[in-house]
């Protein structure tokens, strides 16, 4: 080999170093680079996310005259079932108006143990019939906003009711309490049963 053959083959062979190390180190560099944040259109929704914590909370279902106790002290009963009708009533569920027939009663909690217990945030539902359907709420009682929290040896109540005509005895009344982060801070209770 000449000298200016064998220089020019070390010459490419530096290079073709250069080159491949080049281009290793800056795959390496890709691969390993921290990823830019994700935008708010990126980020999947709590809802699309396979292994979001579950609450571990199984619904529980009880007669209406039952008192369930969620088991920290707090205890929920539901009394003084009566029928009535609502003079000029709206129902958004039945798209119905007029003179409606309602069921209404009183949801009442108490804290039987040592310590504040949070009821935060409640949601309830109702469904009437046979079968049953989902009914809405006229929401007529003088209280209709249950207690945030209740202390040791404290009770409270709230009014409830939910459109049913005559001929609807059976009910299924479900309440569920959260926290402001709307995470469920006991099973849901369902009352369900048959009024007169």
């Amino acid at each position: 080999m000449t000298r200016t053959g064998w220089i020019a083959a070390v010459v490419s062979t530096v290079i073709a170093l250069i080159v491949g190390f080049g281009t290793g180190w800056w795959a390496q560099r890709a691969a390993t680079a921290s990823p830019e944040p994700a935008t708010a259109a990126q980020r999947p929704h709590p809802d699309d996310v396979e292994d979001r914590p579950e609450t571990g909370f199984e619904a529980v279902v009880v007669s209406l005259d039952e008192t369930h106790d969620f088991g920290d002290g707090l205890t929920i009963h539901l009394s003084g079932f009566e029928r009535g009708v609502e003079q000029s009533g709206i129902d958004p569920v039945s798209g119905q108006e007029g003179d409606l027939p309602y069921l209404s009663w009183t949801v009442e909690v108490a804290n039987e143990g040592d310590e504040t217990v949070p009821t935060g945030l409640v949601t309830r539902s109702c469904s009437v019939g046979d079968p049953l359907r989902e009914s809405g709420s006229p929401v007529l009682g003088d209280s209709v906003n249950p207690p945030d929290s209740l202390d040791p040896g404290q009770s409270g109540s709230w009014d409830e009711d939910c459109w049913a005509d005559e001929g609807d005895t059976q009910i299924r009344y479900t309440v569920e309490f959260h926290d402001q982060d709307f995470v469920p801070l006991y099973p849901p209770v369902t009352f369900a049963g048959t009024v007169d």
